[in-house]
């Protein structure tokens, strides 16, 4: 019996089960049914099989095939394919050897390398592809078509940062590196192998077949990322500038096929891009001139993840660096330039402290430890806030690292920093207004947006991160930090929006109040007697104010008006709709007592 039809069973039995397990999720007893024929048959011809009639078998398969590929485009309109994208997502590789990273460049003739292939050594980017790659990305340019597609494969690889990050720990590889393989792979699919885009449930069919050798089946997308990329010898590699970054993406595809054969810029890397136009690998084996690539090369990928900050802009020859930031899980996050669009004290706020650990203590004027704590207790891990690094800070802090995939002695760098301070990054996260955005508006954008990250006090009344962030660095007892919210909020906005702050930034309720008086931006409650006058004088965006006596005593952000009510976005507030509590809130609140202030 031949290789050949061996391979050919192989993959005929695959298909029809891929077939088969999607008819069984859309209850589609008929094509079920088929599949088992067909897998009958294809069995009955290889127990009929010998070199004899090699011919005649291949023959008898090659007629199942062409069944299997009518029920396999029947099976893609299901919704089963059409979440998971499996077939129409897979990056084929055609005839892959072993030691094709011993190809010196695209110039050469196309033949796969005779060299006997040295599994130990670690294949290294050629002088030749080195220029070619060069040479490609500097006159690279990307339609505005697929540019939109890339943000959006790079905004997932962002939300899914952290599981990138966690199967490369303690390797050299970029987490971003091992994310654009999993898009071209299998979609950004978890249910799949990295290798090549097969189930977790069985060993990979497709090339490179039967992995991971250890454990059995069925795998965790970790286990198998992790067997991947030793398998392609990514763990040794310690290069990541640019040629050899291409490089990677591009062996770990194939490099001696028939793009290099046909002189195409392969898709893996240049699709999406002027580079690369049709040619394509159908299927395992099987290439088509006439047909393009609808995927995002990994290329094009890289240049809009340094365009959108995911990678740190580089110089020629330099390594490529992730921006920390990331690790937040937010793209807009990496927008944030927190050295010059903020004051020190929300750089301070999230700027890794340095110099700490076990039996640290802060002194006088710092507060590493103890913002470490605050963070720590922030996101759940409980810990006293005493900027002393004792027993439980240290089980604490080890707990939160095993919880995001990371070891549990990693010191506390740029990345963990950001993950304990995502809250904070995503609230200060630009939101793109576009020109026609009022301010009102953009103030209710902002507010929503820092509600949504449940800001609060911690550690004593009005202290904490957050306090400090709207009160430029200040915290005690004693604060009221309502106007500090809102002044913070509005100067967010209107930052944003490339407008000054329509107003000083008073953290006194009274003073704003005064100031709005003299400037005629002051609405007295007392003129609000019907909801109609209520809805024509107040808007969305604008501030309420209590009174309390002759004075005001807290302020807050108006949402939404009502007849007799108004729904608020404040800070320094409680459940019960009472002042001086820890938190950043939405509540609704009466008319009754309450004045108003207008932006302008």
């Amino acid at each position: 019996m031949t290789e050949d039809i061996i391979v050919t069973w192989q993959r005929v039995r695959a298909e029809l089960r891929e077939v088969y397990i999607a008819a069984e999720k859309n209850n589609d007893t008929a094509t079920m049914k088929r599949a088992d024929e067909l897998a009958a048959q294809a069995n009955k011809v290889m127990l009929e099989s010998s070199l004899e009639i090699a011919s005649v078998s291949a023959a008898k398969l090659a007629t199942i095939q062409e069944e299997i590929d009518k029920a396999s485009a029947a099976g893609r309109e299901w919704s089963p394919f059409k979440s998971i994208e499996d077939e129409l997502r897979r990056s084929f590789r055609g005839d892959i050897a072993d030691n094709d990273h011993l190809d010196e460049g695209p110039n050469p003739p196309g033949s796969i390398p005779l060299q006997p292939n040295d599994n130990s050594s670690i294949p290294v980017v050629s002088a030749g592809w080195s220029e070619n790659y060069r040479s490609l990305w500097e006159t690279m340019t990307i339609s505005d078509a697929w540019e939109k597609a890339a943000t959006g494969i790079v905004t997932k690889l962002v939300k899914n940062q952290g599981r990138y990050a966690a199967v490369v720990e303690g390797m050299t590889i970029p987490w971003w590196f091992v994310g654009v393989i999993h898009s071209m792979e299998s979609d950004m699919n978890f249910a799949t192998h990295l290798h090549n885009g097969d189930s977790l449930e069985e060993r990979t069919i497709h090339h490179p077949p039967k992995r991971p050798v250890v454990p059995d089946p069925p795998y965790t997308w970790e286990v198998s990322a992790a067997d991947a990329i030793h398998y392609e010898r990514l763990d040794q590699v310690t290069d990541w500038s640019l040629p050899s970054v291409l490089y990677h993406w591009h062996r770990y595809n194939g490099i001696v096929n028939e793009y290099k054969r046909r002189g195409i810029p392969t898709p893996y890397l240049w699709s999406g891009s002027q580079h690369y136009f049709k040619g394509l690998y159908v299927k395992d084996h099987v290439f088509d001139p006439n047909t393009p690539s609808d995927q995002v090369g990994a290329a094009v990928l890289l240049k809009t993840m340094i365009d959108m900050r995911v990678i740190e802009p580089f110089e020629a020859d330099a390594q490529l660096t992730s921006n920390p930031k990331a690790a937040a899980g937010e793209l807009r996050a990496l927008q944030l330039n927190l050295k010059s669009d903020w004051a020190n004290h929300a750089h301070a706020e999230l700027k890794a402290p340095k110099d700490i650990g076990y039996n640290k203590r802060d002194k006088s004027g710092q507060l590493g430890v103890h913002r470490l704590q605050e963070w720590l207790t922030v996101a759940e891990f409980e810990t006293p806030i005493d900027g002393v690094f004792l027993n439980s800070t240290r089980e604490q802090s080890e707990k939160f690292r095993i919880a995001h995939g990371r070891p549990s002695d990693m010191p506390i760098d740029e990345e963990i920093w950001s993950i304990l301070t995502a809250p904070m990054l995503r609230a200060l996260s630009p939101l793109g207004f576009s020109s026609s955005t009022s301010l009102e508006d953009a103030v209710l954008r902002v507010a929503i947006q820092h509600v949504v990250q449940k800001p609060r006090g911690l550690g004593g009344n009005s202290k904490g991160p957050w306090v400090r962030l709207y009160m430029e660095g200040s915290e005690g007892e004693d604060l009221n930090w309502s106007a500090g919210f809102v002044c913070f909020i509005v100067l967010q906005a209107a930052k944003e929006l490339g407008l000054d702050m329509p107003f000083a930034r008073r953290v006194l309720v009274n003073e704003l109040v005064g100031d709005a008086k003299n400037a005629g931006r002051f609405v007295a409650g007392s003129s609000l007697g019907s909801p109609a006058a209520r809805r024509s004088k107040v808007k969305p965006g604008s501030l309420f104010v209590i009174r309390d006596g002759a004075n005001w005593n807290h302020v807050g952000i108006v949402l939404k008006v009502n007849d007799t009510t108004i729904d608020t976005l404040e800070g320094n507030t409680g459940g019960d709709a009472g002042i001086g509590g820890a938190n950043v809130r939405s509540l609704n609140r009466s008319f009754d007592g309450k004045d108003f202030i207008n932006l302008f």
